[in-house]
């Protein structure tokens, strides 16, 4: 569409030039005058060289005997494109030669001032607007390559932060089953005290890796699951233990939606963490309220919260939310409030 555009315009402007030839009577030699007019189609991609076959037919020209005024616009025109160009030599020192070459051709015709001082400010005050319409080509070219970059970042930044919180919440889930399981099974197996010895170096060696795996990727961890994957983890904490009902739905249009399933994950894992096998998880929805009550929970400093919980205030507050949770009596409840 752009270059179909483009394409009429410069069909248009050559045509519009050879019509003022025609009707002023510029013209002395026709060849020329196509020749000062044609080379304009390519003065955008080719300006140095456009500028220099133009001025070179405008000055045989006005030698010819071509002395009206309509007779420099296709010079000017070059001189304009030339004058946007990256390159700094095209830019200052050609232009200057084509500038002054044909104001002292016209001062012979016209003299010094009707001719030469009035083209060399005419082609001046065209040299100053060609430049600042290059620079700010160029600003806009080197805003739209920031742009571009910064969205590949932003891609790039996304993709691994999603690769960052499936891994999280893959090791969290796989860890979080492994330690209750280990616990249970050391608190109701009869172990000699070397096999007691070796579970608890297990326990130990799982609670260090779940915390590692959390402190390693704590900028990353903001848990996007999906309806689907919330269900499958539910799932897995119900078979380590966990009495967690389905978690009923609620009106939200992403990311919000995203928020509703972290939230609804999170506090089913910290459950069954903090609870242990036989813990119980309820989800209440009123309206725009979240309230999901876990019970009983071990004994933990009042008003705690882990980073999943933290992080997940900090993103609910970013969008006009907010989330609470603490203790109790011997419920743990969390409390989130999302904006319409």
């Amino acid at each position: 569409m752009l270059r179909d555009a483009r394409l009429w315009l410069e069909l248009s402007l050559a045509g519009l030039l050879a019509g003022l030839f025609v009707i002023s009577g510029a013209a002395v030699s026709a060849p020329l005058g196509l020749a000062q007019i044609l080379p304009l189609a390519w003065r955008r991609g080719y300006p140095a060289l456009v500028l220099v076959v133009v001025a070179l037919a405008t000055l045989v020209h006005l030698r010819l005997g071509m002395w009206r005024v309509v007779g420099y616009l296709p010079a000017m025109l070059a001189l304009h494109a030339a004058a946007g160009s990256g390159s700094r030599s095209v830019r200052i020192w050609l232009c200057a030669a084509a500038a002054l070459a044909l104001s002292i051709s016209d001062a012979t015709l016209r003299g010094p001032v009707e001719g030469g001082l009035i083209s060399l400010v005419s082609f001046t005050v065209v040299w100053v607007t060609g430049v600042e319409r290059g620079q700010h080509a160029r600003e806009r070219a080197a805003l739209a390559a920031t742009a571009a970059e910064h969205a590949r970042l932003r891609a790039e930044s996304a993709e691994r932060e999603r690769l960052a919180r499936r891994l999280h919440d893959t090791l969290a889930g796989t860890v979080t089953v492994m330690l209750v399981q280990t616990e249970a099974l050391r608190h109701t197996a009869a172990f000699a005290p070397p096999e007691r010895e070796r579970v608890d170096r297990v326990l130990s060696a799982g609670r260090r890796a779940l915390d590692e795996v959390r402190d390693a990727i704590a900028d990353l961890d903001r848990r996007d699951a999906s309806g689907a994957e919330l269900s499958a983890h539910l799932s897995r904490l119900r078979a380590a233990g966990l009495d967690v009902p389905a978690v009923p739905s609620m009106d939200l249009a992403p990311p919000l939606a995203d928020l509703f399933h972290r939230l609804a994950g999170e506090a089913a894992t910290n459950a069954l963490r903090h609870g242990g096998p036989g813990a119980r998880v309820e989800y209440l929805v009123e309206g725009r309220v979240l309230t999901i009550v876990s019970t009983p929970v071990r004994a933990r400093r009042a008003g705690s919260g882990g980073y999943g919980l933290r992080s997940l205030a900090a993103d609910l507050h970013e969008y006009g939310g907010a989330l609470a949770y603490g203790r109790d009596g011997e419920c743990w409840v969390v409390t989130a409030t999302f904006p319409e």
